[in-house]
């Protein structure tokens, strides 16, 4: 039986010969926080540089995969808000396809728990999911180039979801530096009613901000960012949102939701991704219960997490 043709990568390995067996694969998408994230003017080629710290936390999409038997078929369980076609884990299925040259058909179930546009990084972490549990189900790795290439295809924040817990992120996004470390804190996420804040046009407030002097760039440089997650406690980093300064003085929601967190002790609180998500950290698992009580009445979204000292690999259930 002639082996199935996977990748042209030399560090592509071809797992399988033939079909591979029927089976289930389960992926666990965490979601993440940007405990720093300053944003750079507008590049040539309509991104942002930013340089962020990335960690991922315990909140996250389930996500089920299983192969069916019509050769080119996707199927999408979810819930939406778009066409499943105009969804990225569609669209992660035919790039993986495209690049591996395997039509088999896939079905997805996900079970979405991380709100959209709360700069959580859902949809990319959803992603990434895709990426790791097309590889188990049909078998196929398509060298680490190739997956992080296709990674950096489907969205900046993506690559991300593939690895590390703990980030330092540059570039648009694509760039990745490992920590090293995970400090032991925990945390509370916090939503408040209404529509999130859509990526695209939080990006364009910051070009206005830019345009019109409000906003500084290069506050933090990337060295001086790591050196004080490393080595200062939490209560004294020198992190910011660049996001949260621009809307500082239209949002009053989140420097509300910011002032509820400190006053509920937590050391230290922000705004995630382009928001709309804040969260507050503590010390203690019973500080950030405690937390977590007394905000829950007042905002439909409040979720108790953990730093993640790893992200979760595909398995076969």
């Amino acid at each position: 039986m002639q082996p199935i043709i996977t990748s042209i990568q030399e560090d592509a390995i071809i797992l399988s010969e033939g079909m591979c067996p029927m089976r289930t694969v389960s992926i666990q998408a965490p979601a993440k926080i940007n405990l720093h994230l300053q944003v750079g003017s507008l590049r040539p080629d309509g991104f942002h540089d930013i340089c962020s710290l990335f960690q991922a936390v315990s909140f996250y999409d389930d996500i089920i995969m299983e192969l069916t038997e019509k050769e080119g078929e996707i199927i999408i369980e979810g819930d939406f808000p778009c066409l499943p076609e105009d969804n990225l884990i569609f669209k992660t299925i035919e790039l993986f396809r495209k690049n591996c040259s395997d039509q088999r058909g896939v079905k997805v179930r996900v079970t979405k728990r991380i709100p959209s546009e709360a700069g959580l990084g859902g949809g990319s972490s959803d992603a990434a999911a895709v990426l790791k549990g097309l590889m188990l189900l049909l078998e196929i790795h398509p060298g680490n180039h190739a997956l992080f290439t296709m990674a950096s295809q489907l969205g900046s924040d993506v690559p991300f979801f593939l690895k590390y817990p703990s980030a330092v992120v540059t570039g648009r996004g694509e760039i990745l530096e490992d920590t090293g470390h995970v400090p032991s804190l925990y945390g509370v996420l916090v939503k408040g009613a209404g529509a999130g804040i859509s990526t695209a046009a939080a990006y364009r407030e910051i070009d206005h901000a830019f345009e019109k002097g409000i906003l500084d760039q290069y506050v933090l440089t990337k060295e001086d960012m790591l050196k004080a997650y490393l080595h200062e406690k939490p209560e004294e980093w020198p992190f910011f949102n660049s996001f949260l300064e621009t809307y500082r003085k239209e949002s009053k929601p989140l420097e509300f939701i910011s002032k509820l967190l400190y006053d509920a002790e937590a050391i230290f609180a922000g705004l995630s991704g382009s928001g709309s998500a804040m969260f507050g950290l503590f010390h203690s698992q019973r500080s950030a219960m405690n937390a977590e009580q007394s905000l829950k009445g007042q905002f439909p979204f409040v979720e108790r997490i953990n730093f993640l000292n790893s992200i979760p690999d595909a398995v076969v259930i």
